[in-house]
């Protein structure tokens, strides 16, 4: 047998590469690619029995040879399964017994590395040639969608932020900023590999507690580098120690008052380095489960991961919830109430934009997440009933807006300042004028 190795680099965590790697449902669409309607039937456990098959019945009947989560997966194929008949024994088994196919994912300058190697015989090399490639582009273009991004709204030193946050953490890089004169007005960046996007907004909006970025360091040094940079000149909520939940977790606010909770874990028990965290006081306090369940109602792919509440005899009232984790188009939120005093609500400090490629969508998420007492903005943004900002905003609107002709842009500007709700054939006409 020959071995082929197959590469691509992809701007997205790779605990994000490697749930669309193994999960059913885009573990489906990225092999398609191969055979319409292939599917994996197994646990993908290190030693357990898994069988790649098509939707007569037919494939590999394989094992994991070895798994490393989030890093590397080695499968050995010892047969082949003829109308979901195994065969370990015939000729055309024998050429097949013993082929490894190994995936690896690395982190490397911002982005994730993927790397496929794989036995074969000679008379699949040019289809593998052909076919592989393919099938790694769309491992890419799934896993580089990140259908929600939080929005930071700075009050000036928007600059000297975003480089303090990417070099505290690894897999961080600033992508495009947008100045006006000597100034950054906008910034798209990536922090952990998950993108975010920042606004130089003025002082009408500040950060606080109660949206903050839960972020899982896999070592100590890790954990204290990141508290001793994010802590100076900023304060302390909850201090760096031990804690049940986390061998060591502290709860800051950074010099700018960006909130963050380090805690010393593995990313695949949450599935990504850094969460948003919501906290429900005040009036919305006893409502973050109610907002998980809203939330998973709006968005199509929504997964509930689990919800602790607290019980009798805890500080807070019994059955309102102590942490809950869930995840919307594959990305990962965290829920949670507090009873105490607290002098913050939900603002427009923090928000979080949704991409939206049709009208259709637009009108979707705009009428659902206004609806019950949400409140409508302008320019696409808008709060919901629990008083979180979300923005409705389709990429053509970012692409209009930087078109290197400014009269365009500049009509397309005046345009959308005059929307609440964002309309795709209004920007589009504007465009179009001269």
């Amino acid at each position: 047998m020959k071995q082929l190795n197959f590469s691509i680099q992809i701007n997205a965590p790779k605990e994000k590469v490697w749930s669309i790697l193994l999960d059913d449902a885009s573990y489906r669409r990225w092999t398609s690619v191969f055979h319409e309607g292939s599917y994996a039937v197994g646990d993908w456990k290190e030693g357990s029995k898994i069988l790649f098959l098509g939707p007569d019945g037919s494939g590999m009947s394989s094992r994991i040879f070895r798994h490393v989560p989030n890093e590397f997966i080695s499968i050995q194929h010892l047969g082949i399964v003829k109308n979901g008949v195994e065969d370990f024994d015939s000729e055309e088994t024998k050429k097949w017994t013993g082929a490894l196919e190994n995936y690896s994912v690395s982190e490397r300058d911002g982005a994730t590395e993927l790397l496929v190697e794989l036995d074969t015989t000679g008379d699949f090399e040019a289809y593998f040639q052909k076919t592989w490639p393919k099938a790694l582009g769309v491992v890419k273009e799934l896993a580089e969608v990140q259908k929600i991004t939080p929005f930071l709204w700075f009050d000036d030193r928007i600059e000297e932020a975003l480089n303090l946050y990417t070099s505290v953490f690894p897999n961080s890089k600033i992508w495009n900023i947008v100045r006006n004169g000597d100034t950054v007005f906008t910034a798209d960046f990536s922090l952990g590999g998950q993108k975010f996007a920042a606004l130089n907004g003025g002082p009408q909006f500040q950060f606080n507690p109660s949206i903050s970025f839960f972020v899982v360091c896999e070592t100590e040094t890790e954990v204290d580098n990141a508290w001793q940079k994010l802590s100076e000149s900023g304060s302390v909520l909850m201090p760096l120690d031990k804690y049940p939940w986390s061998e060591k977790y502290g709860w800051l606010q950074d010099r700018y008052g960006l909130s963050w909770q380090l805690s010393l874990g593995k990313i695949s028990d949450v599935g990504q380095k850094i969460t948003p965290s919501l906290l429900f006081v005040g009036e919305q306090h006893g409502r973050a489960e109610e907002a998980l369940h809203y939330y998973s109602s709006v968005f199509k792919n929504a997964h509930t991961d689990g919800i602790l509440r607290y019980v009798a005899g805890e500080p807070e009232k019994e059955g309102t919830v102590k942490h809950a984790q869930f995840s919307l188009e594959g990305q990962k939120f965290m829920v949670m109430d507090s009873g105490l005093p607290h002098a913050f609500q939900f603002n427009e400090a923090l928000s979080f934009v949704i991409s939206c490629d049709t009208q259709e969508e637009i009108d979707h998420f705009w009428n659902k997440l206004t609806g019950g007492g949400g409140q409508e903005s302008q320019c696409g943004w808008l709060k919901d009933k629990f008083g979180v900002s979300w923005q409705v905003i389709p990429p053509v609107l970012v692409k209009y807006l930087n078109d290197p002709n400014p009269v365009k842009a500049n009509n397309v500007m005046q345009a959308m300042m005059k929307m609440s709700r964002i309309d795709i054939a209004t920007l589009q006409k504007a465009y179009e004028q001269e």
